[in-house]
């Protein structure tokens, strides 16, 4: 999915007299270009191997929070673009306990649409909801 052209911004805005009046073309690709993406995947079995998701759309990866949902002395995660690492191991241990990315690789942390984005937990029993906030890459 690209980012709404300004082509197609002045497309809609010339549209009909409610479209001109109000911009709705332009306001609609404001939208687009800084609302930020949030991204949510949940690790809810053994990721010791990988939990794989593709990125659906090119954005720059900004930071990541973790819900840890059981408790795992060692747990925690850490955040790939394919192999390459872009986050630190994120704790992942208490239960119910909330940690961001201490660390972020920048020279990895930009995803094209169709990219891997990757999650590797160090325990086979830990278990979160991985939240990545980003902003659409052009």
């Amino acid at each position: 999915m690209a980012i709404f052209t300004q082509d197609a911004a002045d497309q809609m805005d010339r549209e009909n007299s409610i479209s001109q009046r109000w911009g709705e073309g332009t306001e609609l690709k404001i939208l687009g270009n800084y609302s930020p993406v949030i991204l949510t995947i949940a690790i809810t079995a053994d990721a010791t191997g990988n939990l794989d998701t593709v990125a659906p759309f090119a954005f720059e990866l900004l930071d990541v929070v973790v819900q840890c949902r059981a408790a795992n002395g060692s747990g925690s995660v850490t955040v790939k673009k394919t192999a390459a690492v872009i986050t630190d191991a994120i704790a992942m241990a208490t239960n119910n306990a909330i940690i961001r990315a201490g660390t972020i690789d920048k020279t990895n942390s930009t995803f094209a649409a169709g990219d891997t984005i990757r999650l590797t937990a160090n325990g086979a029993a830990d278990r979160g909801l991985i939240t990545i906030i980003g902003k659409r890459a052009a």
